[in-house]
Parts: structure tokens; sequence; C-alpha cells
């Protein structure tokens, strides 16, 4: 029973075995996608980030609270689909003058597919997958690119004794030009996600000592360590096909996280990204802190 239940925990958190596939689940990472043959997983989640700017002996500071909707779907046992819609609040404060604006951004439309290239082992397996996706302008027009935007990318993943997952993601993303002859700069990512799963057999004895006791009840269902290696670059924004000298950078975030489960079905998430490179273009926000807190259902 209690291999059963790590399995399942294994399964939902981080790992499909057999044909039904091995996924990482990154918190931060875009990866994490593959399910049972039709099988659905919900995941939400609220990341807050804070960043600032300072022009003309002014600071301004900006708190963004992102909450994404997303639903993934197992078509087919090598075929993940993911629809994504955020919600996005920006709150901004520049001396005594605070302003906040709501809305929801442009939806999102992905593929995954895990055919690439795929060898199973005892407790683990290797596994190469290719993703696509676009971006629909389907959002409020303050928050929308208005234009398409398309993705491409690759995933590789390994597991290791049912207890050790590497994940390592690249995504390319082509960016095209609105109806104002307004277009955002390409851009490329990649994380590196090495992940160490706990769980308690609970074997522990009546007569066990406390501390015993009490990590065998804390993780009986199991829980993800996670150390993410986040990095970003995005190319000038471009207007009337003038490059616009304030856009565009490279970032790169260490992100400790956990993935606790609730239940073999219900897991929570937090992750508090730490911004090590910021390398912007001209004057622009500078992310100081972020923070996530989610949860994802398996049904």
């Amino acid at each position: 029973m209690a291999r059963a239940r790590f399995l399942l925990s294994l399964f939902f958190g981080c790992a499909v075995v057999s044909s039904l596939n091995l996924q990482a689940q990154a918190i931060i990472a875009p990866s994490g996608r593959t399910l049972f043959h039709r099988g659905t997983l919900v995941r939400s989640f609220m990341k807050i980030e804070r960043s600032s700017v300072e022009a003309d002996g002014q600071t301004t500071e900006v708190t963004r609270y992102v909450t994404p909707l997303a639903v993934v779907y197992g078509l087919h046992p090598q075929w993940t689909v993911v629809a994504i819609q955020p919600y996005l609040s920006v709150n901004t404060t520049t001396g005594a003058t605070e302003r906040n604006v709501n809305g929801l951004p442009d939806s999102q439309l992905l593929f995954q597919y895990d055919g690439i290239y795929s060898r199973n082992s005892p407790g683990g397996l290797t596994r190469l997958s290719g993703v696509f996706g676009v971006q629909l302008p389907t959002g409020s027009e303050r928050f929308s690119a208005g234009a398409l935007a398309y993705t491409g990318g690759l995933i590789f993943e390994k597991a290791v004794r049912l207890k050790y997952v590497l994940t390592a993601d690249f995504q390319y993303t082509v960016a095209t030009e609105n109806t104002q002859g307004v277009r955002r700069g390409n851009s490329a990512r990649f994380d590196l996600v090495p992940a160490y799963f706990l769980i308690t057999d609970g074997t522990v004895s009546a007569d066990g000592n406390w501390l015993g006791k009490l990590l065998d009840r804390l993780f009986r269902n199991g829980a993800y360590f996670i150390l993410e290696f986040n990095g970003a670059w995005q190319a000038k924004a471009r207007n009337q096909g003038l490059k616009n000298p304030n856009t565009g950078g490279t970032t790169l975030s260490l992100s400790p996280g956990i993935q606790y489960f609730l239940s073999n079905r219900l897991l929570v998430e937090v992750s508090t990204p730490i911004p090590v490179i910021k390398a912007f273009n001209g004057k622009q926000l500078e992310p100081d802190s972020t923070f996530l807190l989610g949860l994802r259902v398996l049904f």
C-alpha cells in the first residue's frame, strides 16, 4: 500500500513511468506537462513580483500579481495539450501617487510531444520531448500584445531510482508585429532543475522517537525539494521598425522550491526566485523579489 501511494505521488508530482511517460514538474520552469493518457491536471498559483526603477531622482515601485489558470490534458500517450489563461493585477507607486490596473493578458495554447526519444530503465528513464505553441491576442487592450507569438523548444528529463530527477529545457519565442507597428522582442529561456523526492513508508513503530513519528506523518504522501536555475533573454522591442533602447535584456534566477503532497491528487507548491543576474538595456524596471504559492489538482 505504501509503495502504491509512493508511485501515484511520483506520477503526479514528478514522473510518469513506463509507456505512460515521465515528466518533471518544475515550479517555475515551463515543463511538467505530461499526464496519464486522458488524464487532466488543473494548476493555478499566485505569483507576486516586485520591481522598481529610479528616474529623475524618483523611484517607481511596481507589484504584479499574476494568477494563471492552466488546464493540462493527456491527449495521447505521447501528446499533451495545455491551455493557459492568466489574470494580472498591477500596482504602481511613484511618490504619493498610486495606481492599480487589472485584466486578462493574452492566452496561450501549448502542445508537447514525447516521442523524440524515450528509454525506460528500472526506477526511471531518459526522455527528450518537443514543445510548441502559440500565444493568442485575446487579452484586454492594456495587457495584450495585439499580435501572435510562436514558441518552440526541447525538454530533457532524466530520472534515477524514482527519487532523483533532472529536467532541462530550452524554448525560443518569435513575436509578430501588431496593427500599430509595435513588435516586442523575440525571447529565449532555459531552465535547469534538479529535484529530490522524499516519502516515508509508514513503518515507524509505536515506540519510535517523536521526531521519527513527526517526519513519517509529514512526508507520508511525499514532497519534492527543487532547486531551479532559470535564465531568460529578450531582444529589444521595435516600433515602426525602430528599436526601443529601454527594452530587452538578460536575467538569471536561482529558485529554491518545494512541492508538498496533501494527498495523492492534490499538492501545494512554494518557490522564491532569487535574481542573480539582472542585465537590462537602458532604463527599465528591474526585479527585486518574487514569491509563488500554488496548487495542482489531478483528476
